[in-house]
């Protein structure tokens, strides 16, 4: 028997053994707890805008946010934008 039927065979058990358990039901605090009150501000030092090639424009945060491509409200790296050098 070839290792690459053995590992599909593998996967087939798993899959199987995890079916039996089924799917548990999402709550509202389940769905809370994914939810993040994030974004990224226009007007601070750290955002940077990027367009993909299918013209999408993403705005991003340099900092190393806890949240992917996003930064808390509250973030306490935020830093108004400067325009030549002044603050706005």
């Amino acid at each position: 028997m070839s290792t690459s039927k053995r590992r599909r065979q593998r996967a087939n058990r798993e899959a199987r053994r995890e079916a039996e358990h089924g799917i548990r039901a999402v709550t509202d605090a389940d769905l809370a707890q994914l939810l993040a009150d994030v974004t990224v501000r226009d007007d601070c030092e750290h955002a940077v805008t990027r367009a993909t090639a299918d013209g999408v424009v993403l705005l991003r945060c340099t900092v190393g946010a806890a949240v992917p491509g996003g930064c808390p409200r509250d973030c306490a790296s935020f830093e108004r934008r400067r325009v030549g050098g002044l603050s706005l």
